[in-house]
């Protein structure tokens, strides 16, 4: 037993590198669509140089990235970022078993399966590199290795640009241990950083508008309160390690200065995203939780500190000296009022559901995170009913393993699914099969590139969708217009753009379950009205028991065309395979309106507004009196 007990931290990473990865094979879903864009980027950077110097692509991550991703593409992201942030582990664990923190081990679950960077951990975002390079700096620090350290230190801006104001705690070590000579090497990422884009652009100053340029416009988010982080941080940890952290946190207060490089970095680190998220347009203002993953390591280690309190109530202190009496054990008074504290707070702010990862919908409950902190206080005071004082091994285990269940349940292969992703997905297997895949594709929507495995700046295949670049468009090529990129916050092309524009013509609709369109295909018509006769009968041979293509093939024989009885004849045809579709009837009705059929069109209009169609009633109310 004891020979494996020395390699449980292995056995740790071995577990989390394992989920990971099988993690990664049952969903095909990001944490964010950033991951998209820079696992795109990523793979132009060798064709597009300024991709290695980007601040949004964050230079490190290009480098380290970029020949995993050319030889193995996506699955490159996956492997390399789950070495790495099992690499953390490892580093964290050997840096505190160093310094002699007892219990070093289980800080590989506080930080490996703390539940935001589990969940992040195979995408190509920089969170979790930032977090493998605290990891790799106490590491080096703890074992007093200045110039490893100082190097380390020069690297974080690289990782997150917000790491420069990380520096000054890295600084300090160094002054204290008169290491000045490594002093320059804080300093030598940013230089290699400003010289590249000097050489790249000929500008002295590019480096320093590089790192700005985030914050140069408003963003579109909005600001959140000062409360946000503090209020969700518990979604960020995950229970078992939100209630060791806490208690960790409020003991080593009194500590803060002698631990500055923890204690004091993680709290001014904490600050520093509260005050980007609340008052500055500098890439936090949405709140994102997720940027705090860049403090994890800090956490892992403050939850160290909580379970060693927690244990030590349960243990009788050694004697060191001779005839020296051993210390009092801990009040376990503590531990109850720390649980009746924990319980009430979780009661008052820990009960709404939390929309996207990111924001509390006071309009909906949601009892997860109190239920699994109840079981967390359960399992924390049962060795409080034993009257001996033992070590509780198997609660601690017990409370670990809950951890790790929490974070698998809630951060499940398609816990970051949507349906808008899902929607984008359908659209993009739809168009990527049958007829339609040799054709040229206009969309701006990440996922559309990452599920058709096809790349923006492939100009053959695929273009994006602007006001300048729409009249461009030629006869038979394919537009995908979805809200969230196409809408308001990209290019401002609402879809009436193209409704309203007799050149192109709808052809198929992915919707919500509210019956919204997610995305609409659009294609740009001929001029000649047997190409595009054609192009209908290819996809009605193609998808002929598809009744979405024959309503939309209806709207373009009635509104297109101007042949109102083959529409009719179209979306009869699209009733008789799905007879409860509002939109159907109410186009049916529209076009025996047109041909002056009343009776009829009153009908169908009425069975429009019946199945929940919006325009109907006003339909009705005009026409059928």
């Amino acid at each position: 037993m004891k020979k494996w007990k020395q390699y449980d931290y292995l056995i740790c990473a071995l577990v989390f590198v394992l989920v990971s990865l099988i993690w990664s094979q049952l969903s095909n879903y990001t944490w964010d669509d950033d991951a998209i864009s820079r696992f795109l980027n990523v793979q132009d950077a060798g064709k597009h140089p300024k991709e290695f110097l980007s601040s949004w692509n964050r230079p490190l991550f290009v480098v380290l990235f970029y020949l995993p991703v050319q030889l193995f593409g996506r699955m490159g992201v996956v492997v390399t970022m789950v070495l790495l942030t099992a690499g953390s582990g490892i580093l964290l664990y050997r840096a505190l078993k160093h310094k002699g923190v007892p219990h070093a081990v289980v800080v590989m679950v506080f930080l490996l399966f703390q539940t935001f960077l589990f969940g992040i951990s195979r995408d190509a975002m920089t969170e979790p590199l930032a977090s493998f390079l605290v990891c790799l700096g106490i590491y080096f620090l703890y074992r007093k290795q200045f110039g490893w350290f100082a190097l380390v230190g020069g690297l974080l801006p690289l990782a997150r640009p917000e790491g420069v104001l990380f520096l000054p705690f890295w600084l300090f070590p160094l002054l204290q241990q008169r290491m000045y000579r490594y002093i320059p090497l804080l300093g030598a990422g940013l230089a290699a950083w400003g010289l590249g884009l000097f050489i790249y652009t000929g500008q002295p100053l590019a480096l320093v508008q590089e790192m700005l340029s985030s914050g140069e416009k408003k963003n579109r988010y909005g600001h959140v309160g000062l409360t946000h982080h503090i209020g969700k941080y518990v979604y960020v940890l995950g229970p078992v390690a939100f209630f060791f952290f806490l208690w960790g946190y409020l003991e080593h207060l009194k500590k803060m200065l002698a631990d500055y490089f923890i204690v004091l970095q993680f709290t001014v680190g904490f600050l520093i995203y509260v005050i980007f998220a609340v008052y500055m347009d500098l890439g936090q203002s949405g709140g994102a939780l997720r940027n705090l993953i860049t403090l994890a390591p800090f956490a892992a280690v403050i939850c160290v500190y909580g379970f060693n309190y927690w244990w030590d109530m349960f243990t009788v202190p050694a004697v060191t000296k001779k005839n020296v009496r051993p210390a009092r054990p801990r009040d376990r008074k503590e531990l109850w009022v720390f649980v009746v504290f924990i319980l009430l707070v979780a009661w008052l702010s820990f009960t709404n559901e939390l929309h996207l990862r990111q924001t509390y919908n006071p309009d909906k409950k949601d009892y997860t995170i109190f239920k699994a902190l109840v079981v967390c206080c359960l399992l924390a005071v049962l060795p409080v009913f034993s009257k001996k004082r033992k070590p509780p091994y198997g609660i601690a285990a017990a409370l670990l393993v809950w951890q790790v269940l929490f974070t698998l349940y809630y951060e499940n292969p398609d816990s970051h699914g949507n349906q808008e992703r899902g929607g984008m997905n359908d659209m993009t297997a739809f168009v990527g099969s049958g007829p339609l895949r040799q054709q040229k594709v206009y969309c701006n929507h990440p996922w559309y590139f990452w599920a058709a495995g096809r790349h923006p700046n492939d100009t053959v295949h695929t273009g994006s969708i602007s006001a300048a670049g729409k009249a461009a468009m030629q006869p038979g090529q394919l537009v995908i217009w979805e809200s969230h990129y196409t809408g308001e916050n990209y290019t401002n092309m609402p879809v009436n753009v193209f409704l309203n524009d007799s050149t192109f013509a709808p052809v198929y609709v992915i919707q919500n379950r509210e019956r919204e369109a997610l995305a609409v295909l659009f294609v740009k018509l001929w001029p000649q009205p047997a190409d595009n006769d054609r192009f209908f009968a290819s996809l009605m041979q193609a998808y002929p028991k598809e009744e979405r293509l024959l309503y939309f093939k209806g709207v373009y024989e009635r509104d297109r065309k101007k042949d109102v009885a083959q529409s009719i004849a179209d979306f009869t045809a699209a009733l008789a395979l799905k007879p409860a579709e509002p939109d159907v009837y109410l186009g049916r009705g529209v076009s025996w309106l047109m041909l002056n059929d009343r009776p009829k069109a009153c009908q169908d209009l009425q069975q429009a507004a019946i199945l929940g169609s919006q325009q109907a009633p006003q339909l009705l109310k005009t026409y059928c009196k």
